[in-house]
């Protein structure tokens, strides 16, 4: 009896944003330091010792320097594929498999590749191995799916205790917490390599690490939280039928259970609903499927290639002797049912995500070295307080929110358009930089941009059913890494190959860039705006919900 309070008391206190945090300080600590100990064990091959830039109008790069910047950018390069393509497969059949074994167990796999990883790069560093060492550590984050896999896991396990009208403000916390724990991370990752060396550090971050996996099972079960909303949602239906077979005197009562019954189904159906799941539990449970990779990848195609969102407790699993399904035109509380035009919408909101993300960390891949060179010449504790403030902008995110939903009334496409404007304009004013002070106005405007992320995520899990929140986010997991991989090496490659016409011409590209995220986002905003117009169309909209 103890140890069930004591477990209750645990899963009230330990929640996901926790994790989130944890990992975010880890990754944020970790991949400065490792470009830091390349550097230097780089410069000291060819007999060169490191130069901490404090007045860039005086230094003058030798051949030696050349050499040694060319060095480690192309092992960077190499390290970053190494960790990043093995990533990007894993993490869709992570993300997909979630839905079948639970989020915790995926959850799991992610740090558990983040400690072996960090335990691997502090082994190399104390014995003083050869740089080959750290792809290793590179390989076993990268097959684990590394840090953009946890925080997608951490974003599906919301969507299943979370109810679809507050899942963007739950996802913008989320990123919160991963802006805390990452700008504490970069902010003491300088101060604490320079008190005790490389080694120390990166050890701490191991353990770190691994406390924050016994964290995990201490979770509460998503799935038993999603079953007890799901409960709660078919007794609200049922009160609201019988209350109008009583009063259906009153019209606009009748219409507004009406338009309840198309959204959620009748009790009548509910009640055959369950009566499905009740009879076929014992099934599931003398018959347990192995899941391969092809069934996985199928369920994530199907996700985005099919106006129908499938219900497993309403609709019945897939028949995987013929591989079919009954197509049920009623949605049900789980959120299956046809949503017409629900396949370019995934799409649109898909590709809307990745060219945000790739401008987002295309900026962040070069901006230190245009912090550093001319015009601006910010010192390095200089650089470090315009990271703090940024990761800093990120926890006042939630207040933002409630002021565009409480204040403002503002729907989520709104919300996300506001975002990308925010976002295009920082960067044209990075652009024009040559004081620290428009630097920082430039940093100030990301303060309006951080919604744009988590808000695009909760559109998407909007439209599709409980069953198949794993595998909506197993592509967008996907894609998200092959974003990191192409905008790091796109915007490395432009900001060296322009660097000599205009120092900030490649914060200009990446501005001009979000018009097509933002294009792709209004004509979801100008096609749901046409629905509502129409006095023909029964179909309720989808996404475009006020929150």
């Amino acid at each position: 009896m103890g140890l069930s309070w004591l477990q209750q008391k645990l899963q009230a206190l330990i929640q996901v944003d926790i994790i989130i945090a944890i990992g975010g300080f880890c990754c944020m600590l970790l991949d400065p330091l490792k470009n830091e100990y390349i550097y230097l064990k780089v410069a000291e091959g060819h007999n060169a010792t490191r130069k901490l830039i404090s007045d860039c109008h005086q230094n003058e790069t030798s051949s030696i320097d050349i050499l040694v910047q060319q060095e480690v950018s192309r092992w960077t390069l190499l390290l970053d594929l190494i960790l990043l393509l093995p990533a990007s497969l894993t993490a869709i059949l992570i993300t997909s498999w979630g839905d079948r074994v639970g989020r915790k167990i995926t959850m799991s796999i992610p740090v558990a590749g983040m400690t072996a990883s960090c335990v691997s790069l502090a082994v190399s560093i104390y014995f003083e191995w050869s740089l080959k060492a750290i792809f290793l550590s590179n390989f076993l984050a990268g097959i684990s799916g590394y840090y953009m896999t946890l925080l997608v896991q951490g974003n599906a396990y919301l969507s299943d205790i979370t109810p679809s009208e507050n899942r963007g403000m739950r996802f913008v916390i989320l990123d919160t917490a991963l802006g805390v724990g990452g700008g504490v991370g970069a902010i003491v990752s300088g101060y604490w390599v320079k008190a005790e060396g490389f080694f120390m550090p990166i050890a701490c971050t191991a353990v770190l690490s691994f406390l924050s996996l016994l964290l995990i099972p201490l979770l509460a079960d998503s799935r038993k939280i999603r079953d007890k909303i799901n409960e709660e949602k078919k007794k609200n239906v049922q009160i609201t039928e019988s209350g109008e077979c009583s009063n259906n005197n009153n019209d606009e009562d009748y219409l507004m259970s009406a338009d309840r019954r198309s959204s959620y189904g009748s009790s009548s159906s509910i009640s055959q609903h369950t009566e499905w799941d009740n009879n076929n539990e014992d099934s599931h449970k003398k018959k347990k499927k192995k899941y391969n990779v092809v069934d996985l990848m199928r369920a994530v195609w199907k996700v985005y290639s099919s106006d129908y969102s499938h219900c497993v407790k309403c609709h019945g699993p897939i028949n995987e002797e013929h591989k079919y399904v009954t197509f049920h035109p009623e949605k049900c509380i789980h959120g299956g049912g046809r949503y017409p035009g629900r396949i370019w919408r995934m799409w649109f909101y898909l590709f809307a995500y990745n060219f945000n993300m790739f401008v987002i960390v295309g900026g962040l891949i070069f901006q230190t070295i245009y912090l550093l060179s001319k015009p601006l010449c910010f010192t390095p504790v200089l650089v470090g307080i315009q990271s703090g403030f940024k990761f800093g902008l990120i926890a006042l995110s939630p207040l933002i929110v409630l002021i565009y939903q409480k204040v403002l009334k503002m729907t989520n496409h709104m919300i996300i358009l506001t975002a990308l404007v925010a976002v295009a304009a920082s960067d044209v004013v990075m652009s024009f930089a040559t004081h620290s002070a428009i630097v920082f106005i430039a940093t100030s405007l990301m303060l309006f941009a951080n919604t744009a992320k988590p808000f695009i995520q909760a559109q998407i899990s909007s439209i599709v059913s409980d069953s198949e929140q794993g595998a909506a986010f197993a592509l967008l997991s996907f894609t998200e890494i092959l974003s990191f991989l192409t905008s790091t090496v796109s915007f490395l490659m432009l900001y060296s190959a322009t660097v000599g016409i205009y120092h900030g011409f490649a914060w200009l590209v990446a501005a001009a860039i979000v018009i097509i995220p933002f294009s792709l986002i209004m004509t979801v905003v100008i096609c749901d705006r046409k629905r509502s117009l129409d006095d023909n169309e029964k179909e309720p909209l989808l996404h475009n919900v006020v929150t």
